[in-house]
Protein backbone atom coordinates (compact mmCIF):
# COMPACT_ATOMS: atom_id res chain seq x y z
CA UNK A 1 0.00 0.00 0.00
CA UNK A 2 1.32 3.45 -0.95
CA UNK A 3 2.52 5.60 1.96
CA UNK A 4 1.30 9.17 2.52
CA UNK A 5 3.65 12.14 2.88
CA UNK A 6 2.08 15.31 4.27
CA UNK A 7 4.04 18.50 3.62
CA UNK A 8 2.82 21.39 5.75
CA UNK A 9 3.28 25.05 4.88
CA UNK A 10 3.88 25.84 8.55
CA UNK A 11 4.26 29.61 8.14
CA UNK A 12 0.94 29.75 6.28
CA UNK A 13 -0.75 27.66 8.99
CA UNK A 14 0.62 29.94 11.73
CA UNK A 15 -0.61 33.16 10.11
CA UNK A 16 -4.03 31.70 9.34
CA UNK A 17 -4.35 30.51 12.92
CA UNK A 18 -3.63 34.03 14.19
CA UNK A 19 -6.47 35.55 12.21
CA UNK A 20 -8.87 32.67 12.86
CA UNK A 21 -8.54 32.44 16.65
CA UNK A 22 -9.75 35.29 18.91
CA UNK A 23 -7.11 36.99 21.08
CA UNK A 24 -5.78 34.78 23.88
CA UNK A 25 -3.04 35.35 26.45
CA UNK A 26 -1.18 33.22 28.97
CA UNK A 27 -0.87 33.99 32.68
CA UNK A 28 1.98 36.39 31.90
CA UNK A 29 -0.08 38.38 29.42
CA UNK A 30 1.71 37.12 26.31
CA UNK A 31 -0.50 36.62 23.23
CA UNK A 32 -0.97 32.92 22.43
CA UNK A 33 -3.85 32.65 19.96
CA UNK A 34 -1.69 31.83 16.91
CA UNK A 35 0.26 29.20 18.84
CA UNK A 36 -2.97 27.73 20.20
CA UNK A 37 -4.52 27.53 16.73
CA UNK A 38 -1.32 26.12 15.24
CA UNK A 39 -1.23 23.44 17.94
CA UNK A 40 -4.91 22.58 17.51
CA UNK A 41 -4.58 22.19 13.73
CA UNK A 42 -1.42 20.15 14.11
CA UNK A 43 -2.97 17.75 16.61
CA UNK A 44 -6.06 17.36 14.45
CA UNK A 45 -3.88 16.52 11.46
CA UNK A 46 -1.86 13.97 13.42
CA UNK A 47 -4.80 12.32 15.18
CA UNK A 48 -7.42 12.30 12.44
CA UNK A 49 -5.42 12.03 9.22
CA UNK A 50 -2.62 9.88 10.67
CA UNK A 51 -0.01 10.61 7.96
CA UNK A 52 2.75 8.06 7.44
CA UNK A 53 5.28 10.87 7.01
CA UNK A 54 4.92 14.48 8.14
CA UNK A 55 7.23 17.44 7.53
CA UNK A 56 6.72 21.11 8.44
CA UNK A 57 8.36 23.66 6.15
CA UNK A 58 9.08 27.24 7.22
CA UNK A 59 9.83 30.57 5.57
CA UNK A 60 12.89 32.48 6.78
CA UNK A 61 13.34 36.17 7.54
CA UNK A 62 16.01 36.68 4.88
CA UNK A 63 14.96 37.72 1.36
CA UNK A 64 14.60 34.86 -1.09
CA UNK A 65 16.02 34.61 -4.59
CA UNK A 66 12.72 36.09 -5.82
CA UNK A 67 13.67 39.46 -4.34
CA UNK A 68 16.80 39.41 -6.50
CA UNK A 69 14.68 38.76 -9.59
CA UNK A 70 12.03 41.35 -8.70
CA UNK A 71 12.85 43.95 -6.04
CA UNK A 72 9.18 44.80 -5.38
CA UNK A 73 8.29 41.20 -4.56
CA UNK A 74 5.93 41.23 -1.55
CA UNK A 75 6.67 44.94 -1.07
CA UNK A 76 2.97 45.53 -0.39
CA UNK A 77 2.93 43.26 2.67
CA UNK A 78 1.98 44.96 5.91
CA UNK A 79 4.15 44.74 9.00
CA UNK A 80 3.58 41.72 11.21
CA UNK A 81 0.76 42.42 13.71
CA UNK A 82 1.98 43.44 17.16
CA UNK A 83 0.09 40.58 18.81
CA UNK A 84 1.66 38.01 16.49
CA UNK A 85 5.31 39.04 16.81
CA UNK A 86 5.81 37.78 20.41
CA UNK A 87 4.53 34.34 19.41
CA UNK A 88 6.98 33.76 16.55
CA UNK A 89 9.99 32.69 18.68
CA UNK A 90 7.97 29.80 20.12
CA UNK A 91 6.67 28.43 16.82
CA UNK A 92 9.59 26.17 15.97
CA UNK A 93 9.95 25.13 19.61
CA UNK A 94 6.33 23.98 19.53
CA UNK A 95 6.89 22.07 16.30
CA UNK A 96 9.92 20.33 17.77
CA UNK A 97 8.02 19.53 20.98
CA UNK A 98 5.40 17.77 18.85
CA UNK A 99 8.15 15.60 17.38
CA UNK A 100 7.57 16.94 13.87
CA UNK A 101 10.61 17.33 11.56
CA UNK A 102 10.99 20.91 10.31
CA UNK A 103 12.85 22.23 7.30
CA UNK A 104 13.95 25.71 6.23
CA UNK A 105 16.70 27.06 4.00
CA UNK A 106 18.16 30.54 3.64
CA UNK A 107 17.31 32.17 0.32
CA UNK A 108 14.25 30.00 -0.23
CA UNK A 109 10.63 29.97 0.87
CA UNK A 110 8.65 27.10 2.35
CA UNK A 111 6.99 26.83 -1.08
CA UNK A 112 10.31 25.91 -2.68
CA UNK A 113 11.09 23.23 -0.12
CA UNK A 114 7.60 21.77 -0.38
CA UNK A 115 7.73 21.75 -4.17
CA UNK A 116 11.06 19.91 -4.17
CA UNK A 117 9.95 17.33 -1.61
CA UNK A 118 6.61 16.80 -3.37
CA UNK A 119 8.26 15.91 -6.67
CA UNK A 120 10.78 13.70 -4.90
CA UNK A 121 7.93 11.93 -3.11
CA UNK A 122 6.06 11.16 -6.31
CA UNK A 123 9.22 9.80 -7.91
CA UNK A 124 9.58 7.49 -4.92
CA UNK A 125 6.00 6.21 -5.27
CA UNK A 126 4.63 8.12 -2.30
CA UNK A 127 1.24 9.81 -2.21
CA UNK A 128 1.95 13.48 -1.42
CA UNK A 129 -0.49 15.88 0.23
CA UNK A 130 0.41 19.57 0.55
CA UNK A 131 -1.24 21.25 3.54
CA UNK A 132 -1.75 24.95 2.80
CA UNK A 133 -4.26 27.56 1.75
CA UNK A 134 -1.79 29.11 -0.73
CA UNK A 135 -3.07 29.05 -4.31
CA UNK A 136 0.47 28.89 -5.71
CA UNK A 137 0.62 25.19 -4.85
CA UNK A 138 -2.05 24.45 -7.47
CA UNK A 139 0.73 24.24 -10.06
CA UNK A 140 2.09 21.12 -8.34
CA UNK A 141 -1.15 19.13 -8.38
CA UNK A 142 -1.05 15.99 -10.50
CA UNK A 143 -1.64 12.27 -10.00
CA UNK A 144 0.06 11.56 -6.68
CA UNK A 145 0.03 15.18 -5.42
CA UNK A 146 -3.04 16.88 -3.96
CA UNK A 147 -3.79 19.85 -1.70
CA UNK A 148 -5.45 19.87 1.71
CA UNK A 149 -6.82 22.98 3.41
CA UNK A 150 -7.20 22.04 7.08
CA UNK A 151 -9.24 25.13 7.98
CA UNK A 152 -11.84 24.37 5.31
CA UNK A 153 -11.35 20.59 5.50
CA UNK A 154 -11.15 20.68 1.70
CA UNK A 155 -9.01 18.57 -0.60
CA UNK A 156 -8.08 19.59 -4.15
CA UNK A 157 -7.03 17.27 -6.95
CA UNK A 158 -6.52 17.89 -10.68
CA UNK A 159 -10.25 18.28 -11.33
CA UNK A 160 -10.51 20.61 -8.35
CA UNK A 161 -7.84 22.91 -9.78
CA UNK A 162 -9.64 23.00 -13.13
CA UNK A 163 -12.93 23.83 -11.41
CA UNK A 164 -11.40 26.62 -9.32
CA UNK A 165 -9.13 28.31 -11.86
CA UNK A 166 -10.51 27.19 -15.21
CA UNK A 167 -7.13 25.84 -16.34
CA UNK A 168 -5.07 22.70 -15.78
CA UNK A 169 -2.48 22.58 -12.97
CA UNK A 170 0.36 22.65 -15.50
CA UNK A 171 -1.07 25.94 -16.84
CA UNK A 172 -1.25 27.68 -13.45
CA UNK A 173 2.17 29.35 -13.80
CA UNK A 174 1.21 30.86 -17.16
CA UNK A 175 -2.21 31.80 -15.80
CA UNK A 176 -0.75 33.68 -12.83
CA UNK A 177 1.87 35.30 -15.06
CA UNK A 178 -0.96 36.87 -17.05
CA UNK A 179 -3.38 37.79 -14.25
CA UNK A 180 -0.70 38.68 -11.69
CA UNK A 181 -0.69 37.98 -7.97
CA UNK A 182 -1.68 40.93 -5.78
CA UNK A 183 -0.80 39.08 -2.56
CA UNK A 184 2.84 38.91 -3.70
CA UNK A 185 2.76 42.34 -5.38
CA UNK A 186 3.40 40.75 -8.78
CA UNK A 187 1.65 42.62 -11.63
CA UNK A 188 -0.07 40.83 -14.46
CA UNK A 189 -0.59 41.77 -18.09
CA UNK A 190 -2.61 44.94 -18.45
CA UNK A 191 -6.06 44.24 -19.85
CA UNK A 192 -6.01 40.50 -19.17
CA UNK A 193 -8.12 39.17 -16.32
CA UNK A 194 -8.96 35.63 -15.22
CA UNK A 195 -11.48 35.03 -18.02
CA UNK A 196 -9.15 36.36 -20.69
CA UNK A 197 -6.23 34.32 -19.39
CA UNK A 198 -8.34 31.16 -19.36
CA UNK A 199 -9.48 31.72 -22.94
CA UNK A 200 -5.94 32.32 -24.18
CA UNK A 201 -4.67 29.17 -22.49
CA UNK A 202 -7.62 27.17 -23.79
CA UNK A 203 -6.91 28.40 -27.32
CA UNK A 204 -3.11 28.20 -27.32
CA UNK A 205 -2.14 25.93 -24.42
CA UNK A 206 0.89 27.84 -23.13
CA UNK A 207 2.10 31.41 -22.70
CA UNK A 208 4.83 30.74 -25.26
CA UNK A 209 2.19 29.85 -27.85
CA UNK A 210 0.19 32.95 -26.95
CA UNK A 211 3.27 35.05 -27.77
CA UNK A 212 3.82 33.08 -30.97
CA UNK A 213 0.34 34.08 -32.17
CA UNK A 214 0.23 37.56 -30.65
CA UNK A 215 0.00 39.34 -34.03
CA UNK A 216 -2.96 37.31 -35.26
CA UNK A 217 -5.61 39.47 -33.59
Amino acid sequence: MMKNLYLVDASNMFFRAFFAIPPLTNDKGMPTNALYGFLAMSLKLIREVKPDYLVYCFDRKEPSFRHELYSDYKANREEMPDLLQPQVPYLKQLTTALGIPLLEKAGFEADDIIGTLALMGVKNHTNVVIVSGDKDFAQLVRPGISLYDTMKDARTDVDGVKAKFGVRPDQIIDYLAMVGDSSDNVPGVRGIGPKGACKLLHDYGTLEEVYAHIDEN
